[in-house]
């Protein structure tokens, strides 16, 4: 029964791991001589795509004023996300602002700073301010959000472990009581047996 039910947990526990990005050119608060020519994001494990769509898979390069650098289609190959940038990004503070699908199915985010040249950085409280640029609202927090999930997956964990524990016991009790020995009707038997004599 103990183990069944660490089999169960230990099969549960990779299922509910989010991805996470691991590296990125440019990298965070990197400070580049010359303006990309695109962004490259590396995450822990391949990534959810649609068919041959990379519907789910969103990368912007957001400058202060709210202009998207980004151009052309995001190209995702196992896990990694690529996206080009236009040519004659000025020097300046970029906020590579990204989304994608997780192995597990759930959508993750995150915010990227890199500067070009001497610039000032961006800073994550600058939000843009062109109409025209795609929406973002990013929350409080990209690492709060992350840690909710994160709890929220730990939840998941001891319950589908607890039902799968439950489940075990149960086919362990219903395993002994239909191997059971049957002494008793055995008995019964004899005792017949002998009243005939």
């Amino acid at each position: 029964m103990a183990v069944a039910a660490v089999a169960i947990l230990a099969t549960a526990v990779p299922a509910s791991a989010h991805d996470s990005l691991v590296h990125s050119t440019p990298e965070a608060d990197e400070r580049l001589a010359a303006a990309p020519e695109s962004i490259t994001l590396t995450y822990s494990g391949d990534l959810l795509v649609l068919g041959e769509s990379t519907q789910g898979a969103v990368v912007l390069v957001i400058d202060q004023d709210g202009r998207d650098w980004a151009t052309g289609e995001v190209t995702v190959t196992g896990n990694t996300v690529t996206a080009a940038v236009e040519p004659g990004m000025p020097d300046a503070g970029y906020q590579v602002r990204w989304q994608v699908v997780s192995e597990d199915g759930h959508p993750i985010s995150g915010i990227v700073p890199f500067t070009i040249g001497d610039a000032e950085p961006m800073t994550a409280t600058q939000a843009p301010t062109d109409a025209d640029a795609p929406a973002y609202t990013p929350d409080a927090s990209d690492q709060a959000a992350e840690n909710t999930d994160e709890t929220d997956s730990g939840m998941r964990v001891l319950l589908v472990g607890g039902v799968g524990a439950a489940v075990a016991a149960v086919a362990f009790v219903l395993y002994r009581i239909l191997r059971r020995p049957r002494t008793v009707p055995a008995a019964v038997d004899d005792v017949d047996a002998a009243e005939e004599r």
